[in-house]
């Protein structure tokens, strides 16, 4: 392992480019993202999914996935550059971190995205009992989608925060880069993450902070491909 970015090195231009493509697909579908107006409001999200699903609903999670998925090759590069010292250890801790919470996002993604529109197609086709039990199956796996995510939340941004420490400790990166994440990471953790973990899905929360914070990190994380991409071509 090297310390540091080469001119020329192939896993580190990939990193960049994928930082680079990553936050520009998730900066595109969280903004366009088909929230309900009242994210605790069960009904108001089965009636969203209705409108969207078979095409747009669908699509918007799968490459928001996709994003996700970049990041973490992105990630990959960071964590290969920082090879020494105390720096080295955060790294890796934010890397493995990172893995954990690209997998509950793959999977988050799966039943938001694809598994919820399944049974919300079939409510729409059901009466009576059937379709009143089967509202009661999406409800549960929209609450069920609420506690992943906040998990989900908490998981990935303390990988990216653990990830902003070895690059601040570094000799690698710009302290500013390092303490960008940091800060957002921990806005984001404290005031999105733990408030729905414990109190559940709010306007304030996951419609306006959530998007807010999370699309300044993924701003964070353009300027880190660029950044890598300048030093790695």
């Amino acid at each position: 392992m090297q310390q540091g970015i080469v001119k020329g090195d192939v896993l580190q231009r990939l990193a960049g480019l994928s930082f680079i493509a990553g936050a520009i697909l998730l900066i595109v579908f969280n903004a366009i993202f088909p929230r309900a107006s009242d994210p605790a409001d069960v009904g108001q999200l089965v009636q969203k999914i209705a409108d969207t699903r078979g095409g747009f609903w669908e699509v918007d999670h799968l490459l928001l996935a996709v994003g996700i998925w970049a990041f973490m090759i992105g990630a990959t590069g960071v964590y290969r550059s920082i090879s020494t010292g105390g720096a080295a250890v955060w790294a890796r801790l934010g890397f493995y971190g990172v893995i954990v919470g690209t997998t509950l996002f793959t999977v988050l993604f799966a039943l938001e995205g694809f598994g919820l529109p399944q049974v919300v197609e079939l409510w729409e086709k059901a009466a009576g009992a059937d379709k009143a039990a089967l509202f009661q199956v999406a409800s549960s796996l929209a609450w069920m989608n609420a506690g992943l995510f906040s998990m989900t939340i908490i998981v990935y941004w303390l990988a990216l925060l653990f990830l902003g420490v070895g690059m601040a400790l570094s000799t690698v990166y710009p302290k500013w880069l390092g303490w960008g994440i940091i800060v957002l990471a921990a806005a984001i953790i404290i005031v999105v993450g733990l408030p729905q973990a414990f109190a559940g899905p709010s306007q304030l929360v996951t419609n306006t902070l959530f998007p807010i914070l999370s699309i300044l990190a993924t701003v964070w994380g353009l300027a880190l491909g660029v950044w890598t991409i300048r030093k790695a071509w």
